[in-house]
C-alpha cells in the first residue's frame, strides 16, 4: 500500500510517480486526515484493476492460487462478473472502480445512473454482470456502450432468461464472493458443474477479504481445485472510504459469526487487519482503548500482529523504546455493537437515517423509481399508467461530494424541509438578481456569473433531488403509525413495559422486522420479558407469522437481544435503566432545530454508544461503578510501545492520562483538534453517525472523529443478519 509524501510546497502527496501524484486538499472537521481516503481508494481500484485485467490463461501460478501478483496482465480477453449480492456488486463497481465523490455526468438534467449501468476504465473488455444469487432477474450482457469525456465506458445492462444463452464467447467468468456466506460458495460450485458451453471458459473464485479453511475444503472435495479451468483467488481489500470521515469494512453477518461457539476468528482476524492497513497511512495510533469483548479481542490480535511483524522483519529502524509518538491520529477506541444493542432498535429522525430506513441506503447509494427525483408532468404520467410500462430504477449517489446533502443529511425532520425550502428560495433569488431588467452589467460581472452556471446547475439539480427526497421522508415521518412506533420506542426507553401494543401489533399482522424490533428494544430496556407475557406473545406470533418465526425467536434469544425473564425481578433492575440515569440518555428538552445535545438526532434520545464516547472523552473516573460494570466486558486501555507488546504486557503498564487530557496535550501550541478514530464491530448507524459528527463539529469537543465500521446498519438490517430471516 502507498504512503504519502509530503512535495516540496508542504503539500500532501500521494502515489510514487510524478503523473499519478495527487495533491490533497488541507484538514477540516470532516476530512480530518485528507491522505486516507485517498490511499485508501488508490489501493483498492490498483488491487481489483490488476486482477481484472489479469488473464487466467497465461497464468504461470497453476490452476488454484492465492494471488495474483503471478499472472501475466491482459485486456484481450471477454469477461463476465458475477457477484455473490448486490451489495457486493455496488460496492465494487461503484465505489472502487468508480469513485463516486469525483463521478460527474455530460447530461445536464442528469445525476443518476440505471442501477443496472455502471463507469468504467478504458482496456476492460466485459460483455456485463449477474447477481448470483439471482441470476434471473435484471442482469444481463451490455447493449450499448456510451464513452464519457473522461474516456470511461458505461455497461447497460439489460435482463436475459440464462446465462448460457446470454453469453456468446465469454472466455473468463469472474465470480466475486463472501467467504462468510458458504451459500454463496455453493451456488458457484453448482453452477460451475452444470456449466454448459462448448467453448472454453475458465471460472475465476475471488473471495473479499480471502477464502477461508472451510471454503477451500469445499472446494477440494468437489474436485474443482484440480480443474485446469478452475482457480480461486484472493482481493484484500478490507476497509472501504464511503466519506473522508466514514469507513466501513462492508462484512454483513459480523455479529452473527460473532456469536457462534468459539472465538469468531476471521472476522477479529479482518478488523484487526484492517486497524493495521489504517495504520499503514495515518501512523501508529499511540492510544487504545476499547469496550466489549469482542472489542478486546481485536485489540489482542491487533498487538499480536504488531509483535508479529516486528519479528519477521529482516531490518529493525533504529528507535528508542518506548511509548510511540504516533501519527495522525491520536487514539483509537473499539467498541463492540453488542455494548448498545438498543440504539439500533430505536427510529432516528435524521434525514439520512430516516432515508435508510425508508429507501435503504448501501455503500453510499440508495435505488428509486426514476419519477421520485424526476417526476413526470400530469399527462405522462397518465400515458404511463394506461400502458402500465416498468418503472425505472436508478441508483443515486447520497454522499460529501454533495455540499447540499453534506449539509442536509444529519438535520432533524422538523428542520430540513424548511432548510431545503430557504435553499431554493436563496437559489431563485441570485438567479433574479442578475437577470432582472433594468441592470447594466459589465463584463466582469458577466464572465464571474457564466463561470458559476456549471455550479449554479449542480446546485439546483441537487437540490431538485432531496426536495423530492425530503417530500418522501417527511410523509413517511408523519404517518400515524410511524409516530405511534416512536412513541412506543420512547416508552420502552423511559423504562415503561408495552406488553399490550405488542400483542395488538401482532393480532394487526405489523410487519415481522419491525415488530421484532420493539420486541427486542423491549427486552433489552427491561432485562428481558416476563416469562408469562413472553410465552403469550410466541404463541401469537407462531400463529400470525407462521411456525419458522419460532427459529427466528431462538436466533434472537441465542445472540442476547431477546430474553425471558423467568423470576419476579422488577423492571428497574435493568442494567439499561441504571445506564439511562448514569449518562443521562434522555434529554426530552433538546433543541432539535438548532441542536445543543446529541440527543437531538432521536428528539431526545441521546445514543448510548455516543454517550460512551463522551464519557472516554472525560476520563472513566467515578463511572466504573455506576456504568463500566453494566457493560459487557471490561475496558481495555493500553499505549502501543516500541518494540511492540501483546494486551497481556501492555495491560500491566500504568494507564495514560484521559483522552481528553490526551486531545489538550497533543494539541497544544495549534488550533487544530487532534483525530480520535472509533471502530463500531458489528456496525453503525446513521443516527450514531450523525451524533459523532455533531460532536466533531462542537468547539469543545476536543477531537474531530473519523468513524471505521464493519457494516453501516439499521435495526432492521441487523435483526436480518443475526435472525437468518427477513
Amino acid at each position: 500500500m502507498m504512503d504519502p509524501a509530503t512535495n516540496k510546497s508542504g503539500g500532501v502527496v500521494v502515489g510514487s510517480e510524478k503523473e499519478n501524484e495527487v495533491i490533497l486538499p488541507p484538514p477540516t472537521p470532516l476530512n480530518p486526515v485528507p491522505s486516507l481516503p485517498v490511499a485508501l481508494r488508490i489501493d483498492n481500484e490498483e488491487q481489483l484493476l490488476s486482477l481484472l485485467k489479469t488473464d487466467p490463461f497465461q497464468s504461470k501460478g497453476g490452476a488454484t492460487t492465492t494471488t495474483t501478483g503471478m499472472m501475466t496482465e491482459s485486456s484481450s480477453f471477454r469477461q463476465l462478473l458475477v457477484f455473490g449480492t448486490e451489495s457486493l456488486r455496488t460496492l465494487l463497481m461503484r465505489q472502487v472502480l468508480s469513485n463516486p465523490h469525483t463521478r460527474t455526468f455530460t447530461n445536464k438534467k442528469k445525476n443518476w445512473d440505471s442501477h443496472n449501468s455502471f463507469p468504467l476504465p478504458k482496456g476492460l473488455s466485459l460483455v456485463g454482470t449477474r447477481i448470483l444469487s439471482n441470476a434471473m432477474h435484471t442482469e444481463g450482457i451490455r447493449t450499448s456502450t456510451d464513452t464519457t469525456a473522461e474516456g470511461s465506458a458505461e455497461v447497460s445492462l439489460k435482463g436475459q432468461s440464462s446465462w448460457e444463452d446470454a453469453i456468446i464467447d465469454v472466455d473468463v467468468v469472474t465470480y466475486f464472493l463472501r467467504a462468510s456466506d458458504l451459500s454463496q460458495t455453493q451456488n458457484v460450485i453448482k453452477r460451475i458443474k452444470s456449466w454448459k458451453k462448448t467453448t472454453k471458459t475458465h471460472h475465476r473464485i475471488v473471495y473479499l477479504p480471502q477464502p477461508t479453511a472451510l471454503v477451500h475444503k469445499m472446494i477440494h472435495s468437489t474436485g474443482l481445485a484440480a480443474n485446469p479451468n478452475v482457480s480461486v483467488h484472493r482481493l484484500q481489500l478490507d476497509i472501504f472510504p464511503l466519506e473522508a470521515d466514514l469507513y466501513s469494512l462492508e462484512y454483513d453477518d459480523a455479529m452473527k459469526e460473532a456469536q457462534s461457539e468459539g472465538t469468531p476468528s476471521t472476522l477479529v482476524a479482518t478488523v484487526a487487519r484492517s486497524i493495521l492497513k489504517l495504520q499503514d497511512v495515518v501512523g501508529t495510533i499511540p492510544r487504545i482503548q476499547s469496550l466489549g469483548p469482542l472489542g478486546e479481542d481485536v485489540v489482542r490480535k491487533m498487538l499480536n500482529l504488531t509483535v508479529d511483524e516486528y519479528l519477521v522483519a529482516p531490518n529493525q529502524e533504529e528507535a528508542h523504546p518506548g511509548p510511540v509518538a504516533g501519527g495522525d491520529v491520536a487514539a483509537l477506541l473499539v467498541l463492540d455493537r453488542r455494548v448498545d444493542y438498543i440504539t439500533p432498535m430505536t427510529t432516528p429522525l435524521t434525514y439520512e437515517g430516516l432515508m435508510d430506513e425508508l429507501v435503504g441506503i448501501d455503500c453510499g447509494f440508495i435505488k428509486v423509481d426514476i419519477n421520485t427525483i424526476n417526476p413526470e408532468d400530469d399527462d405522462a404520467a397518465e400515458k404511463k399508467q394506461k400502458e402500465k410500462t416498468d418503472e425505472e430504477i436508478v441508483a443515486l449517489g447520497v454522499n460529501g461530494s454533495d455540499s447540499l446533502f453534506a449539509e442536509v443529511r444529519d438535520q432533524h425532520v422538523e428542520k430540513f424541509g424548511i432548510f431545503l425550502q430557504n435553499q431554493a428560495k436563496a437559489l431563485r433569488e441570485s438567479h433574479q438578481n442578475f437577470t432582472s431588467k433594468g441592470k447594466n452589467r459589465d463584463l466582469t460581472e458577466i464572465h464571474q456569473f457564466v463561470k458559476q452556471i456549471p455550479v449554479f446547475t449542480q446546485n439546483l439539480r441537487s437540490l431538485t433531488n432531496h426536495i423530492h427526497l425530503a417530500e418522501l421522508v417527511k410523509a413517511f415521518s408523519e404517518e400515524a403509525t410511524f409516530r405511534e412506533r416512536w412513541q412506543t420506542e420512547r416508552s420502552m426507553i423511559e423504562g415503561e413495559s408495552c406488553y399490550d401494543f405488542l400483542e395488538d401489533l401482532v393480532a394487526c399482522q405489523y410487519p415481522p422486522i419491525r415488530f421484532f424490533r420493539l420486541m427486542c428494544l423491549q427486552s433489552l430496556c427491561a432485562g428481558g420479558i416476563k416469562s408469562s407475557r413472553y410465552d403469550a406473545l410466541r404463541r401469537d406470533i407462531v400463529q400470525t407469522y407462521g411456525y419458522e418465526y419460532l427459529f427466528v425467536l431462538r436466533n434472537l434469544e441465542k445472540i442476547g437481544v431477546l430474553r425471558r425473564r423467568e423470576t419476579l425481578w422488577m423492571d428497574s433492575t435493568s442494567p439499561f435503566n441504571s445506564l439511562r440515569k448514569s449518562l443521562i440518555l434522555i434529554n426530552a428538552e433538546v433543541n432539535t432545530v438548532e441542536p445543543d445535545d446529541v440527543s437531538y438526532v432521536s428528539s431526545g434520545y441521546a445514543p448510548l454508544s455516543v454517550r460512551l464516547v463522551q464519557a472516554a472523552v472525560q476520563g472513566w473516573r467515578g463511572k466504573e461503578d455506576t456504568v463500566l460494570k453494566e457493560l459487557p466486558g471490561r475496558l481495555v486501555d493500553v499505549t502501543q510501545h516500541y518494540p511492540p507488546e501483546d494486551l497481556s504486557t501492555a495491560v500491566k503498564r500504568p494507564k495514560g492520562p484521559s483522552l481528553g487530557n490526551l486531545a489538550a496535550d497533543r494539541g497544544a501550541g495549534t488550533t487544530r483538534k487532534p483525530t480520535l478514530m472509533i471502530m463500531f464491530v458489528g456496525g453503525v448507524t446513521h443516527m450514531e453517525i450523525a451524533a459523532l459528527r455533531y460532536l466533531s463539529n462542537r468547539p469543545k469537543f476536543p477531537y474531530h472523529i473519523i468513524c471505521v465500521t464493519t457494516k453501516v446498519i439499521n435495526g432492521s438490517t441487523l435483526l436480518r443478519s443475526l435472525s437468518s430471516t427477513s
